[in-house]
């Protein structure tokens, strides 16, 4: 049985998005010299932290 690198109480997900999107993440992730996993766990921290909203609509 594999244990999770990141140790107990968490978890690792996946998600699927546009060529565009993913490329602008690691663009921006580049930029800081982080990776892309961990630009993404920073800013998504930041969002839920905030108390904010997220208001989805079709475009």
């Amino acid at each position: 049985m594999a244990t999770n690198p990141a140790g107990k109480g968490t978890k690792t997900i996946g998600i699927n998005m546009k060529m565009e999107m993913a490329q602008e993440l690691e663009r921006r992730a580049a930029s800081m010299q982080l990776s892309t996993g961990a630009y993404c766990k920073i800013i998504l921290g930041e969002w839920i932290r905030s108390g904010k909203k997220l208001k989805l609509q079709e475009n």
